[in-house]
């Protein structure tokens, strides 16, 4: 009971804001003593479920994909995250999980410095692609999620309103998804033992996060936004200090 009430409240904040839900995910079972290849494969499982659901719906009332650029993001992060996965082997887990916390409160002096920010809309694909490297090397790096380096990207450098860019971020986080179950799959891991209970409350959690997307307007996303990076900090100063 406890796994499918952590697999819609995360999938649906998740749907809602453009950070996926897996990086509220993995910690949350984490917390419940699930493995953590078990725990991760969950995630996957529950977030591309999610992201198809949230973006069949979001795009039925009316959002549209800016493909080209979401494409080269995407590829760039799948790159980005072998190489941060490669760079673990660098550095203790107490200096990854730090690093984390760090990271996320840049994120939120990013949002509050956005508006002051010059504006900026990266065309060029290879800047764009380099983004997309630095997103998914972070999210690789860290191994909990990426869902906030990406929409603080394309608010900050493509200079998308937070109700759209979580859009675009959810359609990048499906296709890197697909990249991590495709690993799965070669590595012959298919352990489907909590995910068949999770994935039906993924799929209701991105439903119903597709339609609140839609409704909120641009602050309440935002506020929402910056609620969930304070929780996830919050999570990892528990997990370095506490647990």
């Amino acid at each position: 009971m406890e796994f499918g009430v952590i697999a819609f409240l995360s999938t649906l904040i998740g749907a809602i804001v453009g950070v996926g839900g897996g990086l509220i995910i993995r910690p949350m079972l984490g917390f419940f003593d699930v493995a953590k290849g078990l725990a991760s494969f969950s995630s996957a499982a529950c977030v591309f479920c999610m992201g198809i659901v949230s973006l069949a719906t979001t795009v039925h009332k009316g959002a549209k994909i800016q493909l080209r650029e979401t494409v080269v993001l995407a590829a760039g992060s799948i790159c980005g995250a072998f190489i941060g996965g490669a760079c673990i082997k660098l550095v203790s887990g107490e200096f990854i999980k730090i690093g984390y916390i760090f990271a996320m409160v840049f994120v939120l002096v990013c949002m509050a410095a956005r508006k002051h920010m010059p504006r900026i809309k990266l065309k060029n694909p290879l800047l764009q692609f380099f983004t997309g490297i630095a997103t998914g090397g972070l999210s690789g790096f860290f191994g909990i999620g990426g869902g906030p380096f990406q929409m603080t990207a394309l608010l900050v450098l493509f200079d998308l309103e937070p109700k759209e860019a979580a859009v675009q971020s959810i359609f990048i986080t499906v296709l890197t998804t697909i990249s991590s179950l495709i690993q799965y799959a070669v590595s012959g891991y298919w352990d489907f033992s909590l995910a068949l209970y999770m994935i039906p409350m993924a799929v209701l959690g991105g439903f119903t996060g597709g339609l609140l997307n839609r409704k909120f307007n641009n602050k309440c996303v935002s506020v929402l936004f910056n609620v969930t990076v304070i929780f996830i900090i919050l999570m990892q100063l528990y997990s370095v200090f506490l647990s």
